[in-house]
């Protein structure tokens, strides 16, 4: 089984080391795409590394990036973050491609996407709160679709990483507990404490 990891505005750091070794440890192939071709770069906040990504790559040309690694690569399975899952959200609507699976952990830009309907099984993973959408509306008008799982969450946008200032490790823990669950259409809802 092949994965790509797509990664959030942070790109390479702890949280994709942590998932790699995860992935590889139950013998997975992993590939990953990040906006800044490998480097590992430490910023300071979110604000930092979204101007970075905005000079870098942006959104298209992340996207774009996305779907020539896919075309040259084949992975059976998708996993995006953030910025990444918005690419992934992307990519599951192509219908070129097939995957086993994909899993977009709260995808801002779906709001510009919101249209696209999943050709492959998704899991889409909101947070409890967006400043750009809200979030009860969009779980709302998604969770028709076929293929598509649709999992709202009551943690703040960026809870896998913890960059973020939203990273919980209780959400952490959920959302690898989500990578192996078999997708269903539904709305679900998990509690933080």
């Amino acid at each position: 089984m092949t994965f790509l990891i797509i990664t959030d505005i942070f790109g390479l750091c702890s949280a994709t080391d942590k998932l790699q070794d995860h992935l590889k440890s139950q013998g997975a192939k992993v590939i990953i795409l990040d906006p800044y071709q490998g480097q590992c770069l430490d910023f300071i906040d979110a604000e930092a590394a979204y101007l970075a990504f905005i000079k870098d790559m942006g959104h298209e040309a992340f996207y774009q990036a996305g779907v020539d690694l896919v075309k040259k690569t084949l992975p059976t399975r998708v996993i995006g973050f953030s910025a990444g899952a918005s690419v992934a959200w992307r990519l599951v609507a192509n219908h070129t491609f097939k995957f086993d699976q994909v899993v977009c952990f709260y995808p801002s830009q779906i709001r510009h996407h919101s249209q696209l309907q999943p050709s492959s099984p998704c899991r889409l993973i909101l947070p409890s709160f967006e400043a750009s959408f809200d979030v009860k509306q969009m779980a709302d008008k998604l969770s028709h679709y076929s293929h598509l799982e649709v999992i709202k969450s009551n943690y703040g946008h960026g809870f896998m990483n913890p960059k973020s200032a939203e990273y919980r490790l209780k959400a952490e823990t959920e959302g690898y507990q989500m990578l192996g669950l078999e997708t269903h259409t539904q709305l679900i809802n998990f509690e933080s404490t």
